[in-house]
């Protein structure tokens, strides 16, 4: 980790890809000095400044040299901003500060990437992809692209939260401090996302032990672990597309019982449903219905049902089986 970093980026109204390029840099030194001005206060001195999304250096995109030399995040026609350009030039650097295992680096630098870092670079070039998936479908009305778009509208992005830092019209706060309170907001939001990321590549060979230890379609975890992504990773393996049901202890005590659905990308459609019976009843009715006396509750969309022991969870899942 550095022990300083002295930045530069624009002053006025702030943005997320500024604010979370700088909160980046807080993640890789000890102290940081933040500088906010305009183009003709630029230091000159780049072994002692990095100047970032100003400037018309490598991490700036305004212009339309920038923009060609920058090209486009990966796979995608979203073109690049400061938070992307920062993230790809410096984040071995930081993953390394943060002591991320060096076999997992790049694999956190492609899933922050999707997950987090194209929304905000999108965002910042006005880049809408459901607009480009247009294109390639020629037939649509202009009624129909609008309806779609409106589908698509999320209330309220991380683009729109760090804009909410800046000073309304009617405020007296000053503009450098909620700059350095949105970064701060921002640098908890990278680290929960960042540690996140590793901790599901960390549950990787966990989940992988219990498909392998998995038996009449249920698989049991001692402990609960991230196991939907992995398990429908696995589509050449026997034994995880044969999982209908995973078994953990739950964060509110007792066990639950949760149906692997078809696919990731259906979230209502299960391998094998609850009985309809079960859907909606909890305490006493549920016990009624099944026989097991510590049942606890089942969703009513019947994902996922609980018991106060493994022994009644496991007797709610071999009942689901049958």
């Amino acid at each position: 980790m550095r022990k300083k970093l002295n930045l530069y980026t624009h002053d006025g109204q702030f943005h997320a890809d500024e604010v979370f390029a700088t909160a980046m840099f807080s993640l890789m030194a000890e102290e940081i000095n933040v500088v906010r001005g305009g183009d003709t206060e630029i230091p000159e001195n780049t072994d002692e400044w990095i100047v970032y999304d100003i400037g018309g250096g490598e991490l700036d995109h305004h212009t339309p040299e920038n923009k060609e030399a920058n090209g486009t995040h990966p796979g995608t026609n979203i073109p690049y901003a400061a938070c992307g350009l920062v993230w790809r030039k410096y984040g071995p650097e930081i993953l390394e500060a943060l002591d991320c295992e060096e076999s997992y680096i790049e694999r956190v630098m492609t899933r922050l990437e999707r997950t987090l870092i194209l929304g905000i670079d999108a965002r910042d070039n006005e880049f809408n992809p459901v607009n480009a998936v247009f294109e390639g479908i020629p037939n649509l009305t202009d009624p129909q692209k609008e309806e779609i778009l409106r589908a698509a509208r999320n209330s309220l992005t991380v683009t729109d939260i760090i804009k909410d830092f800046n000073p309304t019209w009617n405020s007296d706060l000053d503009p450098y401090e909620c700059f350095l309170d949105a970064v701060s907001f921002a640098k908890d939001i990278l680290l929960n996302r960042i540690y996140s990321i590793m901790s599901s590549i960390d549950a990787r060979d966990f989940v992988l032990r219990a498909i392998d230890y998995s038996a009449n379609h249920i698989m049991i975890m001692d402990r609960f672990a991230p196991w939907e992504g992995v398990l429908y990773g696995q589509k050449s393996n026997p034994k995880a597309n044969d999982i209908w049901y995973a078994i953990y202890p739950a964060a509110r005590g007792g066990w639950n019982l949760q149906c692997a659905r078809m696919s990731s990308e259906d979230r209502n459609t299960f391998r094998h449903p609850l009985p309809k019976e079960w859907l909606g009843l909890r305490g006493e009715e549920l016990q009624k219905v099944t026989g097991v006396p510590t049942a606890q509750f089942c969703h009513v969309s019947g994902f996922l049902c609980g018991a106060d022991t493994e022994e009644d969870i496991l007797d709610l899942a071999r009942m689901a089986c049958e």
